[in-house]
């Protein structure tokens, strides 16, 4: 255990608090939203001054269940994942030299022990054992054919969207294009648990170095928009998408993921070609990406669909009614890539309408 430094990320009576409330609405129950939501609410009647608790990231240890781990902000905003025990509960076997914050007694005597290990978006092999050893279930998957909104960047703002349209409207429309572990970070403190795309941007010339950095995204994004003629580009995307198996082969990663090929300007009969061309080889894609569409959106999209793809498209602040046309000509089996949380606010309002 690292040794009490002079000063600690926050107060060990807070965070006293903070257990309290935990042992005593938490102990011999299920964690479910609805217990989670219940301590938020109690917690802001807290006076904390040096500590914001993340209700929606908290979950038990795995071994011992009157354990608990919750993500915090301390002092300054310096992100901490905080261990809570009894002092009857070994210190966290995942997390090494955590920071001892205390050693409190309850008010019926039990005492608690509790430490803080850092956990901010650069804590990134922090953020891996918390999906791996704590729960899995904030990890992204593939999503298939869903409405879909990617946001790029602004991720914290983001899973509060996507809670926002779930709760109104029972749809999860949740994709990330980003930092694979500042997204991780994200679902974790927001609580999100409905899974969500993460999405990764390739070009025509990625090898299996660069690519290997990227292998845990469910999405890999190629753009061969800028090859001509359209043979050429497909066999860029080609090599692309084995070049991504053979990565996540060699580090063995078995889980599902989804190929995104980025083109030009195509109709409705050359997006069916393409797509069939690379199904043909082995190498399907499950979304395409036009720069524009030239003919009749709905024919491109039901050729689109017939090969079992989805299209996707980057928001450009078009206005309500081409999202609403774009929504009914792809029966809104569609993915709109969005630069923030405002935007994605606007765009999912119109798409679901």
């Amino acid at each position: 255990m690292t040794p009490v430094p002079l000063e600690l990320p926050l107060r060990p009576t807070e965070a006293a608090e903070v257990a309290t409330l935990i042992f005593d609405q938490a102990e011999r129950k299920p964690l479910t939203d609805e217990l989670r939501n219940r301590l938020a609410s109690r917690a802001a009647v807290l006076k904390l001054e040096t500590i914001t608790p993340h209700f929606g990231s908290l979950e038990r240890d795995s071994v011992h269940p009157s354990a608990y781990y919750l993500a915090v902000d301390g002092i300054g905003g310096s992100p901490h994942l905080l261990y809570l025990a009894l002092s009857t509960a070994p210190t966290s076997s995942i997390f090494h030299k955590p920071l001892l914050i205390g050693r409190m007694r309850r008010g019926n005597g039990v005492e608690v022990v509790i430490n803080a290990t850092p956990f901010g978006p650069a804590d990134r092999r922090n953020i891996d054992l918390f999906v791996s050893k704590i729960n899995t279930a904030f990890l992204p998957r593939p999503q298939g054919s869903r409405t879909e909104i990617a946001v790029e960047g602004d991720d914290v703002a983001a899973f509060e969207i996507f809670r926002a349209v779930h709760k109104s409207t029972g749809k999860n429309v949740a994709a990330l294009a980003g930092d694979y572990h500042a997204g991780l970070w994200a679902a974790i403190r927001s609580g999100w648990r409905l899974g969500y795309a993460a999405i990764v941007d390739l070009s025509a010339g990625s090898t299996t170095e660069t690519i290997r950095p990227h292998a845990a995204f469910t999405r890999f994004a190629v753009d061969v928009s800028g090859l001509e003629p359209f043979e050429p580009a497909l066999k860029a995307a080609e090599r692309v998408h084995e070049q991504i198996r053979q990565v996540r082969a060699a580090l063995r990663l078995s889980s599902a993921f989804e190929f995104e090929v980025r083109l030009g300007t195509v109709s409705a009969s050359e997006l069916e070609s393409a797509l069939d061309w690379l199904r043909a080889r082995g190498h399907a894609a499950q979304v395409v990406a036009p720069a524009a569409i030239a003919g009749d959106l709905a024919a491109a999209a039901q050729a689109v669909r017939q090969q079992q793809a989805a299209l996707s498209f980057r928001y450009h602040g078009e206005d309500a009614a081409v999202i609403g046309e774009i929504a009914r000509a792809t029966l809104r089996r569609v993915c709109f890539r969005v630069g923030n949380a405002q935007e994605a606010s606007f765009v999912a309002e119109n798409l679901l309408a």
